[in-house]
């Protein structure tokens, strides 16, 4: 017998900016499943790292836009399953979803929250009580959670979600038109940083920790992919490099895509991403570089440490420590085999662990498991709860930052 699908209505962001989450949503809403239809509904609210989290008049014009698309989707393809991505620890964002939520939700059977940006539920608590019930309101009780993490804020529990499932996130192999990675020893050592150029994304912190490298070699350059969070803080952090006179050391590159960024990772020699950035759910951009060999350095903070292995793919220290991160970056600088070691470990941990098949075939066993989809030949036993690459949270408290078993 022929079966309909499963239809998902996503309603979530894609590049541009070309940011984690948006990129991830992006990869699921052109994923061919085998018994998933996906409808999406586009969210434009930024156009630019700029302009994310802040209000626009313009964006509320767009939130009755997407509001209105939703609701004709929901009705026009009979659509029952809600899957969005909840804001991140930022009041605007937090104010949309409100509104969204609470206009379109009531209209869906069932309904998957994805926490590509973690931190909400910390937020929350620390916010005024009508705020707060309103958030609770509006969020509360999904029929399952998906978080990227056991090492990040305990979001769906806080919102009395129904099951919480961990899935990785999984990228395509980029580096394979690379391949073989051939990294000749060097005279200078080249050091990589890509994402968003914010404070607690660990620029600044990059920029101390190369003043402290500088006073005991100067065979090492830092190239920073990315835009500016804003405007003052670039000026901040040019002024930096000028008082430290690290010119000759630091170079920022701006946004670059495609071949043009593959070829930052194939240049450099070392990835280093000191973030303690509060939205921080798992940093692709780690998996990113172990994808092309490179070993890491970066910080013990949320679901971090669940990419990079301490001691084998990479390095981990504790967050906004620029002395430690330098010890660190000094230590592979002065031992290029243990560099092409930790480099060789990532990548094998990358094609055992974070490939994007491997991710969807995750996504789309959960989201079945969740609307009740079985197959016309599956006994109902054989829907097994806990499956092996999808693996929901059960007797377990997740606090912030960490994972702490709960006794039955």
């Amino acid at each position: 017998m022929n079966e309909k699908p499963v239809k998902i209505l996503v309603v979530g962001q894609t590049p541009p900016p070309y940011m984690g989450q948006a990129m991830m949503i992006k990869r699921l809403v052109d994923a061919e499943f085998d018994r998933i239809k996906i409808y999406h509904v586009r969210m434009s609210f930024s156009d630019s790292f700029k302009s994310v989290g802040n209000f626009r008049f313009k964006k509320i014009f767009h939130l009755f836009e997407v509001i209105w698309k939703v609701l004709k989707l929901r009705f026009s393809k009979n659509v029952n399953t809600l899957y969005y991505p909840p804001a991140g620890p930022n009041r605007t964002p937090i104010i949309r979803d409100i509104i969204l939520l609470g206009i379109t939700r009531v209209f869906f059977k069932k309904v998957i929250y994805h926490f590509r940006a973690a931190g909400i539920s910390d937020y929350l608590e620390q916010q005024p009580g009508l705020f707060k019930k309103l958030a609770r309101w509006a969020y509360g009780s999904p029929d399952a959670s998906i978080q990227l993490s056991a090492l990040n804020p305990a979001d769906g529990k806080y919102f009395n979600s129904d099951r919480v499932y961990i899935i990785h996130n999984g990228l395509e192999d980029a580096a394979t038109p690379y391949l073989p990675l051939v990294r000749a020893q060097k005279e200078q050592t080249n050091i990589l940083f890509v994402g968003v150029l914010r404070e607690d994304k660990g620029v600044t912190v990059l920029i101390e920790a190369a003043r402290l490298l500088k006073n005991i070699i100067h065979n090492f350059s830092i190239s920073l992919v990315g835009e500016f969070v804003s405007n003052e803080y670039e000026n901040d952090v040019r002024a930096k490099v000028q008082e430290y006179n690290l010119q000759d050391h630091v170079q920022f590159l701006g946004t670059k895509t495609g071949d043009e960024k593959w070829q930052e990772f194939v240049k450099a020699d070392i990835f280093c991403f000191p973030s303690y950035f509060e939205s921080e759910s798992f940093g692709n951009v780690l998996v990113e570089a172990m994808m092309f060999e490179l070993p890491v350095v970066s910080t013990l903070w949320r679901g971090i440490p669940d990419i990079v292995v301490e001691g084998d793919t990479g390095f981990l220290v504790q967050v906004q420590q620029p002395q430690l991160i330098a010890e660190k970056l000094l230590l592979l600088m002065s031992d290029p085999a243990l560099q092409k070691s930790m480099g060789k470990k990532g990548r094998e941990r990358y094609l055992q662990s974070f490939s994007l098949q491997k991710h969807l075939k995750a996504m789309e066993e959960t989201i079945e498991t969740v609307v009740g989809y079985k197959r016309q030949f599956q006994k109902e036993k054989s829907v097994k709860p806990i499956l092996e690459s999808v693996k929901p949270v059960v007797g377990k408290e997740l606090v912030s930052g960490t994972s702490k078993a709960k006794s039955a």
